[in-house]
């Protein structure tokens, strides 16, 4: 059976093991996620986090090796996070800064230049419902809001793949 290109995993964890000191977070995972919607269950403390941070190139393995859309992590981290959107569990706010001003700055270190960066920071805003309250600081914002503020950061440069962690946390139904 032929596979093809779309068929292909966007992320691949080949036996993976992540120490923290004595304290192993993840033991000889091997995962393939395929294209769409995947989500990691799991309770506190089950490695969900570290998992998304290791596929980053936040947080070095202690063994195994991973790829994400088709780039090995390790030998170039850069490239695979310069093709993701990725929204923190804890917020990254800037206090002081409106969420027009964050989310333009997050999409100028993505590599968009400044005009840009802040039409894109408009539109995901609006995209994310945050398009009347954008002028606003951030720091005033309730914990719902705050989160869509991470999700526009994560989407303003037009990722390939995005990683997601706790998205849900603080939203009312």
């Amino acid at each position: 059976m032929s596979t093809s290109a779309s068929e292909e995993p966007v992320a691949r964890l080949d036996n993976v093991t992540v120490r923290f000191g004595a304290q192993e977070a993840l033991r000889n995972v091997a995962a393939s996620f395929p294209p769409g919607a995947v989500g990691l269950l799991g309770p506190n403390g089950a490695g969900k986090s570290t998992l998304l941070k290791v596929l980053l190139g936040f947080v070095k393995p202690s063994a195994g090796r991973m790829d994400v859309l088709g780039l090995d992590v390790a030998k170039d981290p850069q490239r695979v996070r310069a093709r993701l959107g990725y929204m923190p569990e804890s917020d990254g706010h800037i206090p002081g800064m409106n969420a027009v001003s964050f989310v333009a700055y997050c999409a100028q270190l993505a590599g968009l230049p400044r005009s840009d960066a802040m039409q894109r920071a408009h539109e995901v805003l609006y995209y994310v419902g945050l398009g009347e309250a954008r002028y606003r600081n951030t720091e005033t914002y309730s914990t719902g809001m705050k989160q869509r503020i991470k999700l526009a950061q994560a989407l303003v440069h037009d990722p390939d793949l995005l990683f997601l962690d706790e998205p849900t946390n603080g939203l009312d139904p």
